[in-house]
């Protein structure tokens, strides 16, 4: 019986759809690989946007996992919620199925040979006569992919139709179909592709190899392989990671252990209440079915499943940041992102740092209201060194994006966003130069001394409470004149100190020590201040902007 089986057209057959698969999936990316990448983080705000999206996406690039890529980066970054990521996931399961439903309509309604040959022909010439021409060269090899995935599909075909004419079917009735269950798992994941245990699995349906119940088993086992792929490579990731790929496969054995249970259920509504007779049609109506069936059962738990995710896999490790370890520099788009959560992160911490010079000696009954807006949970000096090791784990993460090919507009946004987390750093320097006058003049039993600190502490409260004002605003409700004012009261709290410290009946009461110490201390916080200015001002502001800020009179 064996004979009959050509195992090396089949081979072929095989080697010829994954590797059309792949350059299918490669023109795709090419061609509009940035379009997809902002359309998942414009249009995946939502649960139900995220399904569709996902569905979408996976449909049109042919590639569940260039989506897991994309998804990973936009969860990494801060950019996609772990809910609506897994919204996305779910719905990536149900738009690689259209590979099933594009296979059995055509692949085997029509003389595959004869209708890709000019496929081949417009793709291979595209591929070699435009090598520099990318628009042309990625079009080539989208065309040439699709073409070599069928031709592959017909050699498989032709192959297991020469098997099938001796095959007796009766020789598989006392397997159990979860032992096809077992070798569509195993087969998947060694393939790396659910897309091509499909084509064979209906290959093998249309020979009369198997039947419909074997042929299901086969899918329900191809739909769990599937995830093995990314879950052994989301393990060796960061924490993002991992927990993105534990979601896509709690997500797979759930789905496959129902579908399972409930095969003959199934397949009955499929033949008997649908009256679907093309068992071929029917088999990638019960793909479709199968993942339709999981998203039901999973849509109203996945802020529960995202919560359970999200308790998984802590950082273990002494790392400071808390987004640019869980994004990719691969993908610009979301590096930039992360990177731009982490300077608010950086900002965040230096201005924490800056309430902590003023307050790390005060009780909550002395100041409850302060206490509760800064969160004392370490010293003045650790909270410091924390922020000098984020941003050299930023300045790491920026030389590594910098490799990258970036756009003219990308470029930019990283320079701009590496100037603010430098401003950042060197505002933390001024309060730390600072932070032990402070204290003396908190400790000190001069009065004036202490209406000088408390100016200091009462004008310094203040900016900063502006400060993160503008930190959490949207970049559309902040104007150039935000900046503007506050300069404008950066100086008058400058120019006030000093009349206070020359005024005769305070200068009176201090050393010329004193003097000279109280006189640094107001250069170095107005330092700070406009060092944080010019920091949000980049962060903030568009280019235009903040060029035109930085010209102006009092910020030189």
């Amino acid at each position: 019986m064996l004979e009959n089986f050509d195992f090396w057209k089949f081979l072929a057959g095989l080697g010829l759809f994954l590797f059309g698969m792949s350059q299918l999936e490669f023109g795709v990316k090419e061609l509009a690989g940035r379009g997809f990448k902002v359309f998942i983080k414009k249009h995946t705000k939502s649960k139900i946007k995220g399904i569709l999206g996902g569905a979408l996406i996976t449909a049109i690039l042919q590639s569940s996992s260039v989506v897991s890529l994309m998804l990973l980066a936009f969860v990494g970054a801060g950019v996609i919620s772990m809910k609506n990521a897994l919204g996305i996931i779910l719905g990536s399961n149900l738009g690689t199925t259209f590979t099933g439903w594009l296979v059995a309509t055509l692949g085997f309604k029509v003389d595959i040979e004869s209708f890709i040959l000019p496929f081949i022909a417009l793709g291979a010439l595209l591929v070699v006569l435009f090598p520099k021409r990318q628009h042309l060269f990625n079009t080539g090899l989208l065309v040439l992919g699709f073409a070599l995935l069928f031709l592959g599909l017909s050699f498989m075909k032709d192959s297991i139709s020469y098997l099938a004419d001796n095959f007796d079917i009766s020789l598989f009735k006392d397997y159990h179909p979860f032992i096809f269950f077992i070798v569509g798992f195993f087969f998947t994941a060694l393939v790396q592709s659910s897309s091509a245990t499909m084509v064979i699995t209906l290959s093998g349906l249309n020979a009369g190899i198997i039947d419909f119940h074997l042929a299901a088993a086969l899918v329900i086992g191809a739909n769990l392989g599937t995830t093995v792929t990314a879950l052994l490579g989301g393990f060796q990731g960061p924490v993002a990671k991992k927990r993105v790929a534990l979601g896509h496969f709690l997500f797979n054995l759930v789905t496959s252990i129902i579908a399972f249970l409930f095969l003959g259920l199934v397949i009955s509504f499929i033949t008997d209440l649908l009256q679907i007779k093309d068992e071929l049609l029917g088999l990638v109506l019960f793909h479709s079915l199968i993942n339709l069936i999981g998203i039901i059962l999973f849509y109203p738990f996945l802020n529960q499943f995202a919560n359970f995710l999200n308790k998984r896999f802590t950082n273990k490790d002494d790392r400071a940041g808390i987004f640019i370890h869980e994004s990719t520099v691969e993908v610009p788009e979301t590096a930039l992102e992360a990177l731009r959560n982490e300077t608010n992160h950086l900002v965040s911490l230096v201005l924490k740092l800056w309430g902590i010079a003023f307050l790390q000696k005060f009780n909550e009954s002395d100041s409850p209201r302060s206490m509760q807006f800064f969160k004392l949970n370490k010293s003045f000096k650790d909270n410091y060194f924390q922020i000098k090791r984020l941003h050299g784990e930023i300045i790491n993460f920026y030389g590594d994006l910098q490799k990258q090919t970036l756009t003219e507009d990308e470029s930019s946004k990283l320079s701009k966003i590496i100037t603010a987390t430098g401003n950042a750093l060197h505002a933390a320097k001024d309060i730390k130069d600072i932070e032990n006058d402070l204290s003396i003049f908190r400790k000190s039993g001069n009065n004036t001394l202490n209406l000088l600190y408390e100016f200091f502490n009462d004008t310094s409260l203040f900016m900063i409470s502006k400060f993160k004002q503008l930190l959490s605003s949207k970049a559309d409700e902040i104007s150039f004149e935000d900046f503007g004012r506050l300069m404008v009261d950066i100086q008058k709290n400058y120019d006030k100190l000093l009349e206070m410290v020359y005024d005769h009946s305070n200068r009176k009461h201090l050393e010329e020590e004193e003097i000279a110490t109280v006189l640094n201390v107001n250069r170095e916080l107005y330092s700070t201040n406009k060092a944080i200015i010019r920091a949000l001002k980049d962060y903030k502001l568009s280019p235009e902007q903040a060029a035109l800020f930085e010209n102006l009179p009092a910020f030189r």
